[in-house]
């Protein structure tokens, strides 16, 4: 397949799956609330080597079949697209992402169900699709979900140079997150001690081990701490420590630290006084809310209530966005600093 081709086809599949697409340089990128760096490279135009020299921590690699060999060589999400022939059926696909080998389809609008297989099928090597029935519920906020394609759904996801064993029917976990994860690992300095509240099977963790001194990740979900435990295991991350329980309970009696991370955007303002209590001085905080439309002053509100509440100061470095829950809201992440000697 040729370069040009190639690199339509993955314009087109990602933008069935709801993104808008860009060329920047020798890279696509797709938008839909957050970035995603896309690498295409075709045999015709690429050697294994060449791919493996021009690939970045982090970047999804779409390659076709004359290529496939990459795919065992790096680290990154590797996709190996097939030619077509001209009289295969053009099927409309819904939105939907991918973890690991497993396609997790968010709403079918309008698609029917078979044509969605199929058509996911067509462009993805998948071995499992999976059908999102209701939002995020229960005590550990995880979908309900029906199979319409296999019977598998525990995988492998890379991210960044990280492997994360998770089925995402025990546990909550989103590969579009996985570049706001990156964001907050990059803010991490060098001998930080840092919490996760919320830590699921471990992404945000794990990327903050890299500088950190100690991670401390705590997730109240049995399946989610086992599948903490197996990713700390499986990526050598000796700096993380993961632990099951109610960070209400946890916390206490961990200390304070240099950075904590919220990402519990339905319900983190009920922990936010916690996570300012174990806030070190001049500590960040990684808030994440949902912002209906026109409430950005009252997310703002809960975190001006908790520090005044302990006489404290502080500062918000940064507001991103990072997905969006709905057509008047969207996830975003407060950064702010709390000062405590004045």
């Amino acid at each position: 397949m040729n370069q040009e081709k190639l690199e339509a086809k993955v314009r087109e599949l990602f933008e069935r799956q709801g993104f808008k697409v860009k060329k920047e340089g020798n890279r696509l990128t797709a938008s839909n609330g957050q970035k995603i760096v896309l690498k295409a490279f075709s045999s015709d135009k690429y050697s294994t080597e060449e791919v493996k020299a021009s690939v970045e921590s982090g970047e999804k690699v779409f390659v076709d079949e004359g290529l496939e060999e990459i795919e065992s060589s790096v680290d990154n999400d590797v996709s190996i697209l097939h030619e077509e022939s001209g009289d295969e059926p053009d099927y409309e696909t819904p939105s939907y992402e991918v973890i690991g080998d497993i396609a997790v389809i968010n709403d079918l609008a309008s698609v029917d169900r078979e044509e969605a297989v199929e058509g996911i099928l067509q462009h993805q090597n998948v071995k499992a699709i999976l059908l999102k029935k209701e939002g995020l519920s229960g005590e550990f906020r995880v979908g309900d979900y029906e199979k319409l394609y296999g019977t598998e759904t525990e995988t492998i996801h890379k991210e960044f140079g990280y492997r994360f064993k998770v089925d995402p029917t025990e546990v909550y976990f989103s590969e579009r997150f996985g570049t706001e994860r990156k964001r907050v690992a990059d803010q991490v300095e060098e001998g930080e001690k840092v919490l996760v509240m919320f830590a699921g099977v471990g992404p945000f963790a794990i990327l903050c081990s890299e500088k950190a001194e100690k991670v401390i990740a705590v997730e109240k979900n049995p399946a989610g701490a086992e599948y903490l435990k197996k990713n700390i295991e499986l990526n050598k991350a000796d700096k993380v420590e993961g632990i099951e329980g109610d960070v209400k309970e946890v916390v206490p009696e961990l200390g304070e630290f240099d950075r904590i991370i919220m990402p519990l955007p339905e319900s983190a303002d009920q922990f936010l006084g916690l996570a300012v209590d174990h806030t070190s001085n001049n500590g960040v905080i990684h808030y994440y809310r949902f912002r209906e439309e026109g409430n950005q002053e009252e997310l703002e509100e809960e975190i001006e209530a908790e520090t005044s509440r302990r006489s404290l100061d502080y500062e918000i470095i940064d507001v991103v966005e990072c997905g969006e829950r709905g057509p008047s809201s969207t996830r975003v992440c407060i950064d702010f600093q709390v000062t405590k000697d004045t």
